[in-house]
């Protein structure tokens, strides 16, 4: 069992609120008015307790090709790629195309695996007492992941804009061996997340489309689509491919050795609206009395 280290303490508070409507017939019972009942028991408070490995994301802002964002909650998202080990001591299995070293990253896994592996984390959170209300584990929406990718910087990486430099941040054609490696190895960027350029890419929680020209706030993509998002680059892509804006998609349902996902922690997004419910547009005329 992971250790844990309390990162960030939020307290809810649940409020009890009951009585049953008297209909006609009932009676109600006396009031007690003893002095000697004793008080309401308080609901237990409920703490935020993130994973020992998740770090904490301020709230924030950045520019995405002259596009300003803002994130107005802070969240939390894993130090590392979703590991090997981790992913088959909470689903039992282990898609993966590279084995051998279970500290890899988990990759082979679709972006519904991965949805479902963080939805797994959180029952097992939330049932240890460890999620306060409206907190889950889940994938980074796109603009969480690329803020906390550039960890404050505006260039092209997170270390600066020169692909010379790229060798001690990231896994990439230039210096993997064509596989993947076990997370960690090399530097992290200024918010101490590894991996965040290379090794494998990672899956985000947005379903593909073009960028909006306007400033947002808390993105979350559109409702829906075809393909999901994928960031990051990886063992198989030119350094090049590894920058902070990059992007790429895939059917969410499919899965590929090069891709992986690391795990947030935050609010819950959105539940995107049901589908429009379509109408017959062939039907004949109506009948003229």
């Amino acid at each position: 069992m992971m250790l844990r280290n309390e990162i960030r303490r939020w307290t809810g508070t649940a409020l009890l609120a009951g009585g049953l409507g008297c209909v006609s017939g009932c009676h109600r019972a006396p009031a007690n008015t003893g002095t000697d009942a004793p008080p309401p028991t308080p609901a237990p408070a409920v703490t935020l307790v993130p994973l020992t490995n998740m770090v904490h994301i301020p709230a924030g802002g950045f520019t995405r090709l002259k596009q300003e964002l803002t994130l107005t909650r802070d969240f939390w998202l894993s130090r590392f790629e979703v590991t090997q080990r981790e992913y088959s001591a909470l689903t039992g299995g282990n898609p993966s195309h590279f084995t051998g070293d279970d500290q890899r990253p988990v990759e082979k896994v679709s972006n519904e695996e991965a949805a479902a592996y963080c939805a797994a984390l959180t029952k097992r959170e939330r049932a240890a007492g460890h999620l306060a209300p409206g907190y889950v584990y889940r994938l980074p929406t796109e603009a969480e992941w690329e803020y906390a990718c550039r960890a404050g910087s505006t260039n092209h990486f997170s270390f600066g804009d020169q692909e010379s430099a790229a060798a001690a941040y990231a896994w990439t054609q230039e210096n993997s061996e064509m596989t993947s490696h076990p997370v960690g190895l090399k530097q992290p960027n200024a918010w101490g997340l590894y991996d965040m350029h290379g090794n494998v890419w990672e899956w985000c929680a947005d379903w593909f489309a073009d960028y909006a020209g306007d400033a947002v706030t808390d993105p979350v993509g559109p409702p829906n689509g075809k393909f999901k998002v994928f960031r990051g680059g990886g063992w198989n892509n030119e350094v090049k491919f590894a920058r902070c804006s990059n992007r790429f998609m895939m059917e969410p349902s499919n899965g590929i050795h090069f891709v992986g996902f690391r795990v947030a922690l935050g609010r819950e997004l959105p539940k995107p609206p049901p589908p429009p419910v379509s109408t017959p547009t062939n039907q004949p005329p109506a009948a003229t009395p």
